[in-house]
């Protein structure tokens, strides 16, 4: 039974990985393609108005998709083990459905009310949204599209939950993929009618480009749970579940809540108070688009495989629980932060050594390097962050995620609002860095305390830094025989490439 639950972790967080992998190779060149046609202040009023949408995420689906996958993963794990029963036994012992879709239904019945509320709010009260709370006027035709988005949002968020906690990742792989592919070629369309047509482009475009990728995702998702129930007797839904799935998700809500309103005072907070340090609007718009529309995600890319990892930890983490096996839980966490460390740290090598360079040479922002040289430094911190997050919420543990997510939130508030306006962006990044280790340790405490999980010293940290030092050494002595032949940029690309695969080989070998 462990290896079989072992492999179809193993076998989900792949399918998801590869997903992810493609989507962000995608993302990557379009935000590329973006860059160059808006500019970096276009960039940064998208990312303005980003944590609106992050907020209404927060209010409307993120943790009611989490109360869907973890209930239905429950469920899963209950009827596999109690086979024996007839259904007038299992429906009494479970005291409300065994149907999984049950639970999908009464997430949506939460989620879909409270999304149009807010996507009628968003719309009509857009210009006192961007002109008084965003203090950038320029948003209020940004927040009227985006806002109609929100309803193909819920239902994309919440359908995907019920797949996670099926533990099939197929479906929202191939939805992740359509909502990227949609929206790229949305876009592309849409800028290359505007050039043909001498028609200014803005970043208008890539807001378009989201509601379409969402519509597009969202249909998926819907035909795709239409068609696999289409012969599974109806379930009527109950106080109870909704009940259920209200009181899980209340503690995650609040937390993300509270999350995206101090991220969304940070992204306002971050041009003011480099307009204090002495940049103008501009000039402040362009370096916060820069290391936010830029660097991070540069720096995120290798999350395509923790996020993976981390929504099918979750309701794997829940069965866990249910059935007792304390044991297989700590081995699956165990293996879970060794992962996450080594890609932690072989990420910081190559971002260090080749990623800064590369990246500010195709943003062709010379300020991208110094940030990615900065930002490396979190890697092993904010890929592990999202396993042991996950990890604590499928253990029941949301108030304990909530709370140190908001401390994490309000030292970078701290070092943002005391030493921006003297230092300027150096000062942001390093609060970046504090926060990130600070809620990293206080997962793993949290957790530790609970299922006393020994920490593996060697396999943690002292293997892959060795492999790593051994792996990047190697690849700076085939770079410095590369550069009389080849270009610089080539042989730098290929190196890193090289410097990877030899961090894999030995890692998994040894």
């Amino acid at each position: 039974m462990k290896n079989i639950k072992n492999n179809i972790l193993i076998k989900g967080t792949l399918i998801l990985t590869i997903a992810g992998i493609i989507s962000r190779v995608l993302g990557f060149f379009y935000r590329i393609y973006l860059t160059r046609v808006i500019g970096s202040e276009g960039i940064g009023l998208m990312q303005i108005v980003m944590p609106v949408i992050g907020l209404v995420y927060a209010i409307c689906s993120a943790s009611i998709q989490t109360a869907i996958s973890k209930y239905v993963s429950s469920t899963h794990f209950y009827l596999k083990n109690n086979k024996h029963m007839n259904n007038t036994d299992k429906n009494s012992a479970n005291g409300i459905s065994t149907s999984q879709l049950y639970w999908l239904k009464c997430g949506l019945t939460i989620s879909i009310p409270l999304t149009i509320i807010l996507s009628v709010l968003t719309y009509s009260k857009a210009e006192f949204i961007s002109t008084r709370l965003l203090l950038t006027p320029e948003c209020e035709p940004l927040l009227k599209i985006l806002s109609i988005s929100f309803i193909f949002s819920t239902l994309h968020n919440c359908t995907v939950g019920y797949y996670y906690g099926m533990k099939k990742s197929v479906i929202p792989a191939a939805s992740q993929l359509i909502e990227q592919i949609v929206r790229i070629l949305t876009v592309f369309l849409y800028i290359s009618y505007c050039q043909s047509n001498h028609i200014p482009v803005t970043i208008i475009c890539a807001i378009i480009g989201n509601l379409t990728g969402e519509i597009a995702a969202a249909f998926y998702c819907c035909l795709s749970i239409a068609l696999s129930n289409r012969h599974t007797a109806k379930t009527a839904i109950s106080m109870m579940g909704i009940k259920k799935i209200f009181v899980y998700s209340l503690p995650l809500t609040a937390n993300r809540i509270l999350m995206h309103l101090l991220q969304s005072g940070e992204a306002i907070l971050v041009p003011a108070q480099l307009i204090i340090y002495g940049y103008s609007k501009s000039e402040s718009l362009s370096h916060f688009g820069v290391l936010t529309g830029m660097a991070l995600p540069f720096i995120m890319f290798p999350t395509a495989i923790t996020n993976s990892l981390s929504v099918l930890l979750l309701p794997t983490v829940s069965s866990d629980c249910d059935s007792q096996n304390k044991q297989g839980l700590i081995n699956t966490i165990s293996k879970c932060i060794a992962l996450c460390i080594a890609m932690g740290i072989i990420s910081t090598f190559l971002f260090i050594f080749y990623g800064a360079n590369i990246g500010a040479i195709i943003f062709k922002e010379p300020d991208v390097y110094g940030y990615i040289t900065v930002l490396a430094w979190l890697c092993p911190f904010i890929y592990l962050t999202a396993t042991l997050g996950s990890t604590l919420n499928g253990m029941g543990k949301t108030s304990t995620t909530c709370i140190q997510n908001i401390v994490g939130i309000i030292i970078r508030l701290a070092c943002l609002i005391l030493f921006v306006p003297k230092y300027g962006i150096p000062a942001y990044l390093i609060g970046i860095l504090i926060s990130q280790i600070f809620v990293c340790i206080s997962h793993y405490i949290s957790i530790s305390r609970t299922l006393h999980i020994k920490s593996d010293v060697y396999d943690w940290i002292v293997k892959p830094l060795a492999i790593g030092i051994i792996s990047i050494t190697l690849s700076l002595i085939l770079e410095s025989i590369m550069t009389n032949t080849t270009d610089s940029m080539i042989a730098s690309i290929i190196s890193a490439a090289v410097a990877g695969i030899l961090f894999l080989i030995m890692y998994f070998k040894y």
